[in-house]
């Protein structure tokens, strides 16, 4: 059921949220009026969340002289067997305010047992992997919505691009009385506010934004959470990323990404596993920073991880009279974490997790298939989602 569910929404369209730019290969973006809108059927599967099923649209609104297009709504409707709820609006107007770029969203997000082990890099010592073990979990409910305005300030061809943004989210928290998170008693254990101030700037020289081949991408962010910015925590992130393609071959390029997410002042627990910048990730441990190992396993105010991809483009093909590409990709992913009042080991004890996956490309969507494994423990997770995992 899952797999015919993704080749039904790589086929029927282009994802639902555009990249910024044109990528190379795409067809011409529209320049006239009028409209186009999808609506498809969504499943997926991590052996985090469990089968996620739902429904993801879109509607796009074209203009004279309005690349790639003139208005974006897309819009989320996900549910997921380990009691996972992801809902949101989003809206992007490449072109709103002269040459900058306005996005904005609107979100709720629920989770029943999510997980929480402690801080640092070697917590919870105990846990054998039983995500459904209440010492471990805790239960969220997290609305919110965030308002981003970027731009290229010298030119839209020039690889510098800036931003400034608001985000704020509400977050509400419940743990049974046997759980770690009630008795360690972390600050944020009240839930609440954060309301963040959001700073960061991208040099990008990707040839691709969605698939790329050559090129990378350099970022650093900011966010600054305060009374002044709606939150009830004051804390500041700081978030240092590198992305790089090197093209071996004209089927084989070597995919890296560097992470450093630094945490400072009264950060609450529910903010440790998150990074910032325009592609948050979360982590230690989850699709979108360590493979293999178990979604948030290790957090904490000082993150950093390692995600080494060797991508194999197999094959091009035609399904359904759609152009469709086949690839491979080996990786390897590294994680730490620091955190301060605890013992977090030596500076080289760092958590892999190795592995292998399919990629289906359909123009700019791209449907990811993983299977990976932690050499430290031995357990094996599944991961069936879209894009690439940077």
């Amino acid at each position: 059921m899952i797999i015919p569910a993704v080749l039904l929404a790589l086929l029927s369209a282009a994802p639902v949220t555009p990249p910024s730019r044109p990528a190379p290969g795409l067809a011409p973006a529209k320049t006239d009026s009028g409209s186009d809108i999808i609506a498809l059927p969504m499943m997926t599967f991590s052996s985090d969340h469990g089968i996620s099923y739902g429904a993801v649209g879109g509607i796009y609104l074209y203009g004279p002289g309005k690349t790639p297009y003139a208005h974006g709504i897309g819009a989320q409707v996900l549910f997921s067997s380990r009691g996972v709820q992801s809902h949101y609006l989003r809206y992007d107007g490449p072109r709103l305010i002269g040459p900058l770029r306005l996005e904005a969203g609107l979100e709720y997000r629920r989770e029943l047992r999510s997980p929480f082990f402690g801080a640092g890099n070697q917590s919870a010592p105990d846990f054998k992997g039983d995500l459904d073990n209440e010492r471990f979990t805790f239960d969220k409910g997290s609305p919110g919505a965030w308002l981003r305005l970027r731009g290229r300030p010298f030119g839209p061809t020039h690889p510098l691009q800036s931003y400034v943004g608001y985000a704020w989210r509400n977050t509400s928290v419940s743990a049974e009385d046997q759980s770690m998170l009630t008795q360690q008693q972390p600050i944020g254990i009240e839930g609440g506010s954060t309301g963040q101030l959001l700073v960061g700037a991208l040099w990008d020289t990707r040839d691709d934004e969605t698939d790329p081949l050559e090129g990378g991408v350099e970022e650093l962010a900011l966010r600054v959470s305060g009374q002044a910015t709606g939150s009830r925590y004051q804390y500041v992130g700081i978030t240092l990323s590198e992305r790089r393609y090197l093209r071996l071959s004209s089927r084989l390029t070597l995919a890296q990404r560097l992470t450093l997410d630094m945490l400072f002042g009264d950060v609450p627990f529910f903010e440790w596993s998150n990074t910032g910048g325009v592609n948050v990730s979360e982590g230690i441990g989850g699709m979108s920073s360590v493979r293999g190992i178990e979604r948030n396993r290790f957090s904490g105010n000082i993150k950093a991880f390692s995600n080494t991809e060797l991508r194999f483009q197999a094959a091009q093909m035609q399904v359904f009279g759609k152009s469709m590409k086949v690839g491979a990709v080996m990786f390897l992913d590294l994680g730490r974490v620091w955190h301060p009042g605890v013992t977090d080991g030596k500076w080289h004890e760092w958590h892999p997790g190795i592995g292998g996956g399919l990629r289906l490309t359909r123009r700019a969507a791209v449907v990811r298939m993983d299977y990976a494994r932690s050499t430290e423990t031995g357990r094996q997770r599944i991961y069936i989602t879209f894009g690439h995992m940077f």
